[in-house]
């Protein structure tokens, strides 16, 4: 009968409109406008779009006034920002070449992360494997590691002057104070059967600390040393605010002075896109050092 038969349809959902098919899981049938964000917030464009659309903000809407109470003076903008990179890519700043700024901050912080994760490592594998030590130092770090590195610099002044010393310092000290830390916790974290292997072997101390110890907390090693390089690439603004005559640091602190903020937005930006290699560069020596981690 037909009315049976409309009856039956209805039950069964067959004359259903394709939106409305209830999801298996029981959830209510997503509308197109969510399916269409959520395709663009999965897509592998959406971070470009991301950017686009917010220098298309600030380039048409904030630069141009748009936005009431925002003084567009102290606001700059992307074709400011590109047309100050393009000078300082071609004139320099101040007489020196924007590579010679770039060079001075890389110089100070691969020098000061050098010398901070050459003592940290053997430091924080001292502290690992002999309780004692680990005990008498701990609290001091525990202390040291919370205090910004802007907190260090009139202390680095009365000791060492305005040179190039005092720089060195600030950005030695907070890689150390980092890397320590993953040094620490790679060697407090090896397994005691790898420990227990080592003696059955009756290898020796300094053997079972090139070929158990270290392999096993390399890991962390490796996790320590990012961040403190990461965060020695952060403070090397701060640590060129002692009087420096060179730098990115240098660059943005005179800029700003100046009022030339889009000179200042190149300095930022240069400053994050090294970070970015840094870390792209801890990443792939993590890849071929660590090639056994998860396998």
């Amino acid at each position: 009968m037909p009315g049976t038969a409309a009856s039956i349809d209805q039950l069964t959902g067959h004359n259903m409109a394709p939106d409305t098919v209830p999801d298996p899981k029981g959830q209510p049938p997503a509308s197109s406008g969510k399916r269409l964000l959520s395709l663009l917030i999965n897509s592998p464009a959406y971070p470009a779009l991301l950017v686009i659309a917010a220098i298309c903000i600030w380039q048409f809407v904030v630069a141009k006034g748009l936005v009431p109470g925002v003084p567009t003076r102290y606001i700059g903008s992307p074709t400011g920002t590109w047309d100050a990179f393009v000078h300082l890519a071609n004139k320099g700043y101040l007489g020196s070449s924007l590579w010679q700024e770039v060079s001075a901050s890389l110089i100070r912080v691969l020098l000061g992360f050098a010398i901070g994760a050459g003592i940290a490592i053997p430091f924080g594998m001292a502290m690992g494997m002999y309780p004692s030590v680990g005990k008498l130092f701990g609290p001091i770090f525990s202390f040291l590691r919370p205090i910004p590195a802007l907190a260090f610099i009139p202390v680095v002044i009365i000791w060492f002057g305005i040179g190039q010393t005092g720089r060195i310092f600030v950005i030695a000290t907070t890689a150390f104070l980092y890397a320590v830390l993953g040094v620490l916790g790679g060697v407090q974290h090896v397994p005691q059967a790898y420990l227990r292997a080592a003696r059955n072997y009756h290898l020796s101390r300094r053997r079972t600390l090139l070929y158990v110890v270290l392999p096993a907390a390399l890991p962390e090693i490796m996790v320590g040393l990012r961040t403190g390089m990461a965060l020695a690439w952060a403070v090397v603004v701060a640590a060129e605010l002692i009087a420096a005559q060179h730098g990115l640091g240098y660059m943005i602190e005179n800029a700003s002075t100046f009022f030339e903020v889009n000179v200042v937005y190149v300095g930022i930006a240069i400053i994050g896109a090294i970070g970015v290699l840094i870390e792209l560069g801890f990443a792939l020596a993590s890849k071929r050092l660590l090639h056994w981690v998860g396998r």
